[in-house]
């Protein structure tokens, strides 16, 4: 009997973890606007907008940490981007490009790379990627979220979700409108 119990309970929690949510249950919307760190540069009058960062593995053992990030400056001028590092064993895929349903994202560069402890399971490597978005494409993406598609020369895809709590909760906090 307790076998079976023992059995079910390992199986029911295997199932509950190789189904990737696309809903990140924890990523409610005031979570994310108390979660973003807003930077003052006296120097310039600009500010920096730092969103909390989303962390998940995908099937082929990438694990994701991206977020938001985006300036104001002096005039009131908004920049974003998506900053993503992607960590993994093995050897180096070098990622060279990312695209939105379909469609090549122009605004994408690599911003780093290196490599890491070597181990059992391999070499760890991390890739620092970046993509330019406007405050109009966050703001056409509030309902749904989006997401982003990146592939690399040894023909890796990884696939980065912004849900939408994620994105009204950030600009909520860059524009200073609290719920």
């Amino acid at each position: 009997m307790y076998r079976i119990i023992f059995v079910l309970a390992i199986s029911l929690g295997l199932a509950a973890c190789s189904n990737n949510d696309k809903k990140i249950s924890g990523w409610e919307i005031n979570d994310v606007y108390h979660s973003t760190i807003i930077t003052p540069n006296p120097s310039n009058n600009s500010k920096t907008y730092q969103g909390p960062p989303i962390n998940s593995m995908d099937e082929t053992d990438t694990y994701q940490m991206f977020s938001i990030r985006g300036e104001r400056n002096s005039q009131g001028a908004k920049t974003f981007e998506i900053l993503a590092q992607l960590t993994y064993f093995s050897k180096w895929r070098y990622y060279d490009a990312a695209s939105l349903k379909g469609k090549p994202l122009t605004t994408f560069k690599v911003v780093g790379r290196e490599a890491g402890a070597c181990g059992d399971r391999g070499c760890i490597f991390r890739e620092l990627l970046s993509i330019s978005v406007t405050e109009a494409f966050l703001k056409d993406h509030l309902d749904k979220g989006f997401q982003i598609s990146l592939s690399s020369k040894t023909g890796n895809e990884t696939i980065l979700y912004i849900p939408p709590q994620y994105i009204k909760g950030y600009l909520m906090a860059v524009d200073g409108s609290a719920r």
